[in-house]
């Protein structure tokens, strides 16, 4: 080879009224690892349910107002909301302490009239701008509309204020971990675990502070704790691997999704980072297993198929390879145009491998009337034709390559090495000289545009 081949390769949030659930990726990066994939629980939210009426610590009731308020508690305890509402918009706003305002308010949210109780909240704020409880609810009200950021706000209000509520901390935790990075959270959930270290919320919260800010050695101590509490909580187990995978402890993350498998996760996608994990770790018997395991779920998406494909033949397991595809052979006919060209893919790969060129060659050519554009598909067979001679084909088959995005690169130095193993250097360096054109980040090409121009010089000279 004159040159070297290169292969080319929340804030969503549903928030319920009682509780919302996330879920997070975590990457590890070494020279011979893939991502890899841990689902496990992360921070959530509680947004509670309409609390009731207002609290006289917050807010006192004028003294002519205390008849009204006794009857409008009666009603309220007998959930005449729309009615005490009616009797209340009877008033004008500035007719209202701020403690009839703030009922009026809340009955508007747990109406979901949202912009109304929004507009009632605001004027309750300008007149008394340090009551807990309005900051707190009108937090509650932007989470509810997704407006996070003002939700954050007044979160910070409530606090500023005096709040001490764990639910309160926890969730201005949870926003500024979201919106401001985990430094400004590991406090705030500190401070919720203090008054609620029971609340799994706070303790997951935490965690994922503590792990995004790279403080591992105190993320490690947390969950050591934590599985000392709950040693059968699967969930600890997940994020015990994920904090491995962070810290590239690879036996470690092994055993922790092993452990959290036994006692039950069996999410597709944390199987196959066990299976990874094994297979990079040198355990493939178990990797295997673990691949069947997961298969037995059910129908796995083409590219889960794909990803568990390369993994086997980069290790030289061909047969096993050929297995996997043999366990989705019956559900070919349900796959897309597009699937179903990568299967047949794989297959002209497996039979090429076992040299098996005729039937190769056919699995090729179902791959691309499958998908004439699938690139992959393309620059396979081009090699494949290269190697066994077939220039003219493989010289097609690179340009049709070429024209199809993500798989120009490869393209146009399949064709280059093939110009090259043709002798026909001229072509060779041209093809050269465009791809460094097109891909000036490759300097090593220079050293190969060098030795071919030198290659044409003497050519030149001794056919003169």
């Amino acid at each position: 080879m004159l040159f070297t081949r290169r292969l080319i390769g929340k804030l969503l949030i549903s928030w319920l009224w009682l509780a919302a659930l996330m879920t997070f990726s975590l990457t590890a990066h070494s020279n011979t690892t893939p991502k890899m994939e841990i689902v496990a629980g992360k921070p959530t939210f509680v947004l509670p349910q309409f609390s009731g009426p207002y609290s006289q610590r917050e807010a006192s009731i004028a003294p002519e107002e205390y008849e009204t308020a006794e009857r409008l508690r009666t009603m309220l305890d007998s959930d005449q909301r729309d009615a005490v509402l009616k009797e209340l918009e009877a008033f004008y706003d500035i007719e209202l302490s701020p403690a009839m305002l703030t009922l009026k308010a809340q009955i508007y949210f747990s109406l979901k009239m949202y912009d109304k109780a929004e507009a009632a909240y605001l004027v309750v704020l300008k007149r008394s701008p340090q009551l807990i409880r309005a900051h707190s609810d009108l937090a509650q009200l932007y989470l509810f509309k997704e407006d996070f950021k003002n939700a954050r706000k007044y979160f910070a209000n409530a606090v500023a204020f005096g709040s001490n509520e764990a639910l309160i901390h926890g969730q201005l935790g949870y926003l500024n971990l979201t919106l401001h990075g985990p430094y400004s959270a590991i406090s705030e959930y500190q401070k919720a675990m203090a008054l609620e270290p029971e609340n799994k919320q706070w303790q997951q919260g935490l965690l994922a502070a503590l792990t995004q800010a790279k403080m591992y050695e105190a993320a490690q101590a947390l969950l050591q704790e934590l599985l000392a509490q709950r040693p059968n909580e699967p969930e600890l187990w997940l994020n015990q691997a994920a904090l491995a995978l962070h810290t590239e402890d690879f036996s470690q993350a092994a055993v922790s999704l092993e452990m959290a498998i036994l006692l039950g996760d069996t999410d597709q996608r944390n199987l196959k980072t066990a299976a990874q994990l094994h297979l990079q770790l040198g355990g493939y018997d178990r990797a295997l297993a673990l691949l069947e395991q997961s298969l037995a779920q059910g129908k796995l998406d083409i590219a889960v198929i794909d990803e568990y494909f390369r993994w086997l033949s980069q290790l030289g397991m061909w047969d096993k390879a050929g297995q996997l595809l043999s366990s989705v052979e019956k559900d070919v006919a349900q796959m897309s145009s597009d699937n179903r060209s990568q299967y047949y893919l794989r297959r002209a790969e497996i039979e090429a491998h076992k040299k098996n060129f005729s039937t190769a060659k056919g699995y090729y050519q179902q791959s691309l009337t499958h998908n004439p554009s699938n690139s992959n598909a393309l620059l396979s067979y081009a090699d494949f034709s290269a190697t066994r001679g077939e220039f003219v084909d493989a010289e097609l088959l690179y340009i049709r390559a070429e024209a199809i995005p993500g798989g120009e690169k490869r393209a146009l130095l399949g064709r280059s090495q093939l110009y090259i193993e043709m002798q026909d250097y001229a072509s060779a360096l041209k093809q050269l000289k465009t791809t460094y054109q097109k891909f000036p980040e490759m300097v090593e090409l220079r050293d190969n545009i060098e030795i071919i121009e030198n290659i044409v010089r003497a050519r030149e000279t001794a056919g003169a």
